[in-house]
């Protein structure tokens, strides 16, 4: 189990932050009790999921399937 109090860099929250400012179909949040990036495409009907607790393997996840 991660610790808790677990946080991002403010600098991954950042680079999170400016993606999806530019890409509005996707979701994300910092899930502190995993200690990790969860992002979700908004469509109702995807699939699309992933979750780490690299920033940069997130927004390529959501840049490869934008």
């Amino acid at each position: 189990m991660h610790d808790v109090t677990s946080l991002p860099t403010p600098y991954a929250a950042a680079r999170i932050a400016t993606f999806l400012a530019e890409h509005l179909c996707w979701t994300a949040f910092w899930d502190k009790r995993e200690g990790v990036w969860r992002v979700s495409e908004d469509d109702p009907d995807s699939e699309l999921y992933a979750a780490s607790q690299d920033a940069d393997t997130v927004i390529r996840y959501m840049t490869a399937n934008s």
